[in-house]
């Protein structure tokens, strides 16, 4: 197998990779967008019974407003304040802890030894074969 080969295969499986990363993320989006707008419509919704609520109990329904303005406003301010550490940290050790990751770190090393095998020429017969099983499936792969 030349170095070549060995460069076209790596670009098949990024290409695969990356469909593969776009279309989760995609999807992800979409559902993190649903869930954000239903958020919304429930917070405004109950925002809405609160101030009747209040106004009611009150007898002025702009003193209603204000008040469940004025606490929107607190949990806002708090959420900014937390920022950092409720958010930030979250994601990333989200996304550090993702399964795979650490093999792909790992796979990227391997395939970066069996390339300079290659063009060494030094790889072994058994080197040789997994790279051709390794060609054989990610063709096999695109084809899906």
């Amino acid at each position: 197998m030349s170095t070549k080969d060995y460069i076209d295969l790596r670009i098949e499986q990024l290409k695969l990779k990356g469909a593969d990363s776009g279309s989760k993320a995609l999807g992800i989006l979409v559902a993190w967008i649903l869930i954000i707008a239903i958020g919304i419509l429930a917070l405004s919704a109950l925002a809405f019974a609160g101030i009747l609520f209040i106004g009611q109990a009150l007898g002025n329904y702009a003193l209603g407003a204000l008040i469940v303005a004025g606490a929107l406003l607190l949990i806002l301010l708090v959420l900014f304040l937390c920022r950092g550490s409720m958010f930030r940290g979250t994601f990333v050790r989200i996304l550090s802890d993702k399964p795979g990751y650490k093999e792909l770190v790992r796979s990227e090393e391997l395939n970066a030894v069996r390339l300079q095998d290659a063009e060494n020429g030094d790889s072994s017969a058994l080197g040789r074969l997994g790279l051709q099983v390794l060609r054989i499936f990610l063709k096999l792969a695109a084809r899906k």
